[in-house]
């Protein structure tokens, strides 16, 4: 039996002029999902994510540690600017699944040691 997936991300944002915003909920879901998980310890720089071939993900979320205090910065390739995340954040990556990303990178400011990222395919 394959895995599968749902992932919801709802909010609100309150306290803004005209009172509040709503978020969705916004649903990702997969009838196939991967659910590999990669804890990594990033390295100074580019570290390059390589996304498993099978099965086929739909994305990934990532999650860096909630005590970190070094920017990473998602990246398409090495050479790219990217944007950067921050440094404690989660992400949600969501993507075709029969075009997948064959890699991303996440760029660290510096070495993480004592930090976990982690990144969940989906």
């Amino acid at each position: 039996m394959a895995a599968t997936a749902t992932i919801t991300v709802s909010g609100d944002i309150i306290n803004i002029a005209g009172g509040s915003s709503k978020i969705g909920p916004l649903t990702l879901s997969s009838a196939a999902a991967n659910g590999q998980k990669q804890v990594l310890v990033l390295a100074s720089g580019t570290n390059t994510i390589t996304v498993p071939a099978l099965p086929a993900t739909s994305g990934c979320v990532i999650e860096l540690d909630p005590t970190s205090t070094i920017v990473v910065t998602l990246k398409g390739v090495a050479g790219d600017t990217g944007i950067a995340l921050g440094k404690t954040t989660k992400q949600v990556l969501n993507w075709d699944p029969t075009a997948p990303p064959a890699s991303f990178v996440l760029s660290s400011a510096s070495i993480q040691t004592g930090f976990n990222t982690y990144i969940t395919f989906f």
